[in-house]
């Protein structure tokens, strides 16, 4: 905060500022103090908010504001404010689906997009909205599978991920239960 009194045109500083601000909203929310959280999440959001105003063409502040985005829709869901959960988790997909077209072979963008379509197939399945639901986890599920196939979820997590998400498509009928992430 300190830096960017001092230099409020300094795009870096005021970046760092969001990321710390994010990382207290973390820190609150795995706290439980969801009131303190939202209020770290929102002053990260209006900061990349103002980034991207500045440097619209700039992708790290853009996906930065994405991360803010499905923050947000992660808390309010867990707090059970579905309307804003899902506006938050819409925002975060649009900038997820306008980077993927900005750069198609990123795989660090085509695992944002995999991860907001997860997101919202969460959120539609609480809701019980079946259809919507099944819907994005086919999308998630489809770009992780290109992923996996093309070697770029390099990461044990995102292989856990991936299986994890196999497996609950096989159990809704999303695909037949013996194809595989590697076929």
């Amino acid at each position: 905060e300190s830096l960017v009194k001092l230099a409020p045109e300094n795009a870096d500083y005021r970046r760092d500022l969001s990321v710390s601000y994010s990382k207290l909203g973390d820190l609150f929310r795995s706290l439980g103090e969801g009131s303190q959280a939202r209020d770290y999440y929102q002053n990260a959001l209006e900061i990349a908010e103002s980034l991207v105003k500045l440097a619209p063409e700039n992708a790290g502040y853009r996906r930065d504001l994405s991360v803010s985005y499905n923050k947000l829709g992660d808390l309010f869901r867990s707090l059970g404010e579905g309307s804003q959960a899902r506006d938050y988790y819409q925002k975060d997909l649009e900038i997820a689906e306008s980077l993927v077209k900005l750069a198609p072979e990123n795989a660090d963008y085509r695992r944002d997009l995999a991860v907001s379509h997860d997101q919202l197939f969460q959120f539609f399945a609480e809701q019980e909205e079946i259809q919507t639901a099944s819907q994005h986890l086919g999308q998630s599920l489809q770009i992780l599978i290109t992923l996996y196939q093309r070697g770029a979820l390099p990461n044990p997590e995102d292989q856990t991920f991936l299986n994890a998400r196999i497996e609950l498509a096989q159990k809704i009928g999303l695909i037949p239960p013996d194809e595989e992430a590697s076929s």
